[in-house]
């Protein structure tokens, strides 16, 4: 039963932009316990018991989903200026949760963070243009986007939502959630799936050899991610919204850890 309460919770915390599943499973104590249980599944080693934990958290992180997307999705729709402020300060909760797992000042971890954000800002500035552009999204960048997302929440930091609102897909994926839009919900899925059959076991081995420099990645990552969604508007509200995600990210951890 913890393991499905830990799930709801994970699910919410994937679904809002800001801090991430594995930042709620960190806290929890178990996300060392939940990674391994992926892995061994992954790798077809798994045991009765890491079966029932990826079963319950996979359940309540399902039930999560399904109930808020429909809210997310009017939301958004509704006050999209908002929506973007507000999600940005969640953001930069997550972010200041990653500034304090690496230490940046080091040369290498400051050249890492330095770079990515140059190639992600340039990147994600021309799929940007693209989609404004066209007004369609292209069907391999959905499956990228599932990739990154499931990479990324297994990560103690910026959550999977995080990553899809900063490469422009976070509203789509809620509204076709919401609607069961399966045009953009199966290559999703798709994306889902390859980052947790191959990527899950790169990580592992990566956060254990080389843990300061994918956080430093993370952190280029965001930052960049965050200057392309920024909203710059003449409505005020807006930033007020943008100081409350920032105080709601920092009180959300604050109560996870006590």
């Amino acid at each position: 039963m913890k393991d499905f309460i830990l799930g709801l919770i994970m699910g919410i915390a994937e679904l809002l932009p800001g801090i991430s599943g594995g930042t709620i499973a960190a806290i929890s104590g178990r996300y060392e316990i939940i990674l391994k249980s992926a892995s061994d599944i992954i790798s077809l080693k798994w045991t009765k018991k890491s079966l029932k934990i990826i079963i319950s958290l996979l359940t309540g992180m399902m039930i999560s989903i399904l109930l808020l997307s429909k809210i997310l999705s009017f939301i958004f729709n509704k006050y999209p200026e908002y929506s973007y402020g507000i999600f940005t300060g969640l953001i930069i909760g997550g972010l200041l949760y990653l500034l304090k797992r690496v230490d940046i000042k080091r040369k290498y971890n400051f050249l890492i963070t330095i770079s990515t954000f140059i190639i992600a800002f340039a990147f994600l500035s021309y799929i940007k243009n693209i989609e404004n552009s066209s007004g369609n999204i292209n069907f391999w960048y959905l499956i990228f986007g599932g990739i990154i997302a499931v990479s990324v929440m297994v990560l103690p930091g910026v959550s999977g939502s995080s990553m899809l609102l900063i490469m422009g897909l976070y509203k789509p994926v809620i509204e076709s959630i919401s609607k069961f839009n399966f045009n953009i919900i199966i290559p999703i899925g798709i994306g889902i799936f390859i980052g947790l059959i191959f990527i899950i076991k790169i990580l592992e081995h990566f956060m254990e050899v080389f843990h300061d420099q994918v956080m430093s990645f993370l952190i280029g990552l965001t930052i960049a991610g965050m200057v392309i969604i920024f909203p710059i508007t003449s409505k005020w509200l807006t930033y007020v919204f943008f100081i409350i995600g920032i105080f709601l990210s920092r009180y959300f951890e604050k109560i996870l850890n006590n």
